[in-house]
């Protein structure tokens, strides 16, 4: 199969000085909530502490009286919606159709809190990733001095509120991913671009190089713009305003001729999807050539490829952004198929969040660690020798205890017959 057959082209996005990049949603009054507690099994607060106000209808009701009615609330009420993990698991079983996920970031934008001074230099170093960049060497040297020991022992660290971010951080690669890759077959079917987004680049790069790999394998040449931004998750679920990351991301990848756009991470997917509510052709061109990874091969798979086997059981873990905003969570499963011999078999509990939550792990570390320690119990439970999770975000955060998780692309090039 290939592009003629999907009826792709080169992507036009028509980007303009004068494309006005907005939001649009659809704002449900409260009384479209039923109240009938059918998300509550779904909620990970509420399977944590068993409250009422733990709850997505309880927090509909602090939403309503932000949005509707423009009424104050209380610190019980604030820390209760702070609670949340948005992981949206409680809209594919809502009969209302609450959309809860943009109810929740429009009212954090209501809210318009100030951010703390680490949340600020966070959020700057998300919309330069330049700098960013610039810091992997120091990260480095960090971990190969070994200064880590006594500074977590000191207790400096949890002082000025950067335990949670450092017990996560692992060891960075530093040289970036050359700007492209060209296709390793006579016939080239097609240019694609891979998103990449603000930190995988650094902390994900075996992934990366990974899919590299399969694209150009399969016949594909790769692009990876090194102008692309964050996605701008972290800042729309916090309340701040995503558009200058939207507008660059639609600029750069707009300027490519590209046959299509590919990620890797469901937890980025989910947002960049969300870019179709922006008001502009560029968005509407770039949502159309979107694609998971885990999509893309399984519509662009040669008849004639075929992996080796390899005798595993496979967990597969279904992050919140794949299971309940792409709804593709089926597209692991067929794509892990394709190497024969594996014992695929679904996490239980996986409607259940893993605690990463996107920067949940670090602003509610205590919350985030009960529910890993959760989902732990069930991978060791499993004996599974590996779990497939398509979300860097959760894998990250799961193998700091269980160093199982890896996106199934690896488990794919893994299995790729040599040539001869």
């Amino acid at each position: 199969m290939d592009f003629d057959d999907l009826n792709y082209g080169n992507m036009d996005f028509g980007l303009s000085q004068n494309d006005n990049i907005g939001s649009k949603f659809y704002l449900p009054s409260a009384s479209d909530c039923m109240r009938c507690g059918l998300c509550l099994n779904s909620c990970p607060t509420y399977s944590l502490f068993k409250k009422e106000a733990e709850t997505p209808r309880y927090r509909i009701r602090t939403i309503d009286k932000i949005l509707n009615y423009n009424q104050a609330i209380t610190t019980e009420e604030q820390e209760h919606l702070d609670n949340c993990l948005q992981c949206r698991a409680c809209e594919p079983v809502c009969p209302s159709k609450m959309a809860y996920g943009e109810l929740f970031d429009e009212t954090q934008r209501q809210l318009a809190r100030p951010p703390s001074l680490l949340a600020k230099i966070a959020f700057w170093f998300i919309e330069h990733k330049q700098w960013l960049t610039r810091l992997m060497p120091l990260a480095c040297i960090y971990f190969k001095s070994g200064i880590w020991k006594p500074l977590r022992k000191s207790g400096l660290l949890k002082r000025f509120g950067l335990a949670e971010a450092e017990a996560l951080l692992v060891e960075p690669a530093l040289h970036q991913l050359k700007p492209y890759y060209p296709s390793k077959t006579l016939i080239v079917r097609g240019r694609v671009g891979l998103f990449t987004g603000c930190i995988a680049e650094h902390f994900d790069r075996d992934t990366l190089k990974d899919v590299v790999n399969f694209l150009t394998t399969i016949g594909f040449d790769v692009f990876i713009p090194t102008e692309q931004s964050c996605c701008g998750a972290i800042h729309q679920h916090n309340g701040r305003s995503a558009e200058q990351l939207i507008g660059n991301n639609l600029k750069v990848f707009s300027s490519m001729q590209l046959d299509a756009v590919i990620y890797t991470a469901t937890g980025c997917g989910a947002m960049l999807n969300e870019y179709r509510h922006t008001d502009s052709q560029a968005a509407e061109s770039f949502t159309q050539h979107l694609f998971d990874l885990n999509d893309f091969l399984l519509k662009q798979w040669p008849e004639d490829l075929k992996l080796n086997p390899a005798h595993l059981k496979i967990a597969v873990h279904e992050p919140c952004s794949q299971r309940n905003v792409l709804k593709n969570q089926q597209t692991t499963y067929k794509l892990l198929e394709k190497i024969p011999g594996l014992n695929i078999r679904s996490l239980p509990d996986n409607h259940l969040c893993c605690g990463a939550g996107g920067s949940y792990m670090l602003t509610h570390p205590e919350n985030a660690a009960a529910l890993r320690q959760k989902k732990i119990q069930l991978i060791d439970d499993s004996n599974a020798d590996l779990v497939a999770s398509s979300n860097f975000g959760c894998a990250l955060f799961l193998n700091k205890v269980n160093d199982k998780v890896i996106h199934p692309v690896r488990l794919l090039a893994r299995q790729l017959p040599s040539k001869s």
